[in-house]
């Protein structure tokens, strides 16, 4: 007699964790879109994490602003179109379909968790609990900078300025890796505020500073990056490398 067994479909799902993907410069004092950043194989690595073309999916740092918003959703379509990327269908996740959380991301092929005010999208996410909705998304995420910030399980949110401080900045974040990065990191950085929080947490915790154009994917980082720990930094990775973390 045969004996069938039951394969368990495997979720695939692929998070870049990044400072800035490019997509956007200034010319003539205005925003416009371009092609996003093939530095350190960025784009290329993206491409090929992608598994079809039906929904990308822009998720807000700032779920009031929705005319921000739907400015930042059409500039990142001109950008992947730029990038010679297209998609079926492109949606903003924002307070106005807050209520519609799993059929928006429903077969949502590319998700970018937006960059802006960490506390705020947090509280965002949290608000409609995301954390629930994206973990089983067989899609590809790239969390940018604050995006990137509440990816991990446990978030840190170094303060670069006093009014910061009113706010926690241990939060709770979607879960979707252990890394903790601080994004656009610069090791001459010249805020005394942010640096020593962030040396003081690394007692605590294992950071990852990452440069404009360096991204985490899986296990592994591109590009110049820093390992913030016990009060040290040290360079584990440069750019046009990969380097496997632990």
């Amino acid at each position: 007699m045969e004996t069938t067994i039951k394969v368990e479909k495997r979720i695939a799902m692929v998070l870049f964790l990044t400072s800035n993907i490019g997509g956007i410069k200034k010319e003539n004092g205005q925003k416009i879109p371009v092609e996003f950043y093939s530095k350190n194989q960025f784009l290329l690595n993206m491409k090929k994490s992608l598994k079809n073309n039906k929904k990308f999916v822009l998720i807000a740092s700032n779920p009031f602003n929705f005319e921000q918003n739907d400015k930042f959703l059409e500039m990142d379509i001109e950008a992947l179109k730029l990038s010679n990327l297209s998609f079926d269908e492109c949606l903003i996740l924002d307070n106005r379909n807050k209520t519609k959380v799993s059929e928006v991301l429903k077969d949502s092929s590319l998700i970018f968790l937006c960059g802006g005010n960490t506390y705020i999208q947090n509280q965002f996410f949290n608000e409609i609990d995301l954390k629930n909705y994206i973990k089983d998304l067989d899609s590809t995420i790239v969390g940018i900078s604050a995006g990137a910030i509440n990816s991990a399980d446990i978030v840190f949110n170094s303060p670069e300025e006093d009014n910061d401080l009113s706010n926690p900045y241990i939060l709770v974040g979607l879960g979707l890796t252990e890394f903790n990065i601080e994004p656009h990191f610069d090791i001459h950085n010249d805020n005394i505020l942010q640096m020593k929080s962030i040396l003081d947490e690394s007692y605590k915790r294992v950071i990852y500073g990452l440069p404009d154009g360096s991204y985490i994917v899986g296990n592994k980082v591109y590009g110049r990056c820093y390992k913030i720990y016990q009060g040290n930094i040290e360079i584990i990775c440069n750019d046009n490398e990969c380097f496997l973390l632990e």
